[in-house]
């Protein structure tokens, strides 16, 4: 076990650091479910939500047998997601959970150079997501899922194929878990015009932990473990004070890099039907707000209802001040209407 999670932290050397933007196959960075979206991609819950297995393989496992779960994701403008998946025991080996994602980028208007309008076309991209998680030891699992995507904008196409590598330790007694996950360790079969791009390749770390005697659970995540400055450069790093004409030099602090890693969240059961969550994602805080106006960018929040089998969700993620996405989740388990054989 300390060989694979020896990989896992060294693997970030060996590979080219990838960060938003500077990669293809953006549905591969796009929270899927309401609860993941709000608690900001967690890669350390031990639990039936069949959403996090896909997300991470080496969170695959009994609990999820027969899961099933739908999601709908409401983006901006006539942007939308949806997506489908379902898991079953591999024998006695471990668990397996298949995933269909399709991200529909909307309807856009053909012009020529002229700006005459020539038409309309779509732009969508599908991922197609199998995975598998094993229990090793009594505290330890692990899990590996391969990616199949093709993004089709306009007249051109792509096809592409990566891995996830993931590995989970669980103290049930203590009700804490700690994950390590690199996503994202592909390339592109095909691409758009003859020129391969990069995927989002990003190594993440992330620990939970539910209270002793209170129904609250906390999240903490590390993200791009590869990548140290996650600094979006917008600014020019040397600016003339418009008053005394002396010359500024930009610098981002140690505090702000190391901050813009970390992302927090929180869920609290009421009862056993209600459950409120909350988080917050400091990058996208730093990033994505107006100075003129901070407002609620980079914190999320939602809500969870179970009604007979089923667990309905919804939440939202402030991504700017324009907007911020709904996010639809619907899940049960197929064995609740019937027993396997």
């Amino acid at each position: 076990m300390l060989k694979h999670l020896l990989f896992l932290v060294l693997l970030p050397s060996l590979l080219l650091a990838q960060t938003g933007g500077s990669a293809t196959y953006q549905v591969l960075q796009l929270p899927v479910s309401s609860r993941m979206a709000v608690l900001n991609n967690p890669i350390a819950i031990s639990s039936s939500d069949l959403n996090f297995g896909i997300y991470n393989p080496s969170l695959l496992n009994p609990n999820m047998n027969d899961g099933l779960a739908l999601n709908f994701v409401d983006y901006f403008s006539d942007i939308n997601m949806v997506s489908f998946a379902y898991a079953f025991p591999f024998r006695d080996a471990g668990t397996v959970g298949v995933s269909l994602q399709s991200l529909s980028l909307g309807q856009f208007t053909h012009t020529n150079e002229h700006a005459e309008e020539l038409g309309s076309f779509k732009a969508n991209e599908q991922l197609l997501t199998a995975g598998f998680g094993k229990q090793l030891y009594e505290n330890w699992s692990i899990g590996g899922a391969i990616k199949f995507l093709l993004s089709d904008l306009e007249s051109y196409q792509s096809f592409g194929i990566a891995t996830d590598l993931g590995a989970t330790f669980f103290n049930a007694e203590s009700q804490f878990s700690a994950s390590v996950l690199a996503q994202n360790i592909g390339r592109q079969i095909t691409s758009y015009n003859g020129e391969n791009e990069a995927l989002p390749f990003e190594v993440k770390i992330g620990l939970s932990k539910k209270l002793e005697h209170l129904p609250f659970r906390f999240f903490i995540g590390y993200n791009h473990l590869e990548t140290w400055d996650l600094t979006y450069n917008y600014n020019p790093t040397l600016t003339t004070d418009p008053v005394t004409g002396e010359d500024l030099i930009n610098t981002v602090s140690f505090g702000q890099k190391l901050f813009r890693h970390f992302t927090t969240s929180a869920e609290l059961n009421i009862g056993k039907y209600l459950q409120l969550r909350m988080g917050y994602n400091a990058q996208r805080r730093h990033e994505l707000t107006a100075n003129s106006f901070l407002g609620m960018v980079g914190f999320s929040w939602g809500v969870g209802f179970k009604m007979s089998h089923f667990y309905i969700n919804y939440g939202r993620a402030t991504y700017h001040l324009a907007g911020a996405p709904n996010y639809f989740s619907v899940g049960t388990n197929l064995s609740k209407f019937y027993k396997r054989q």
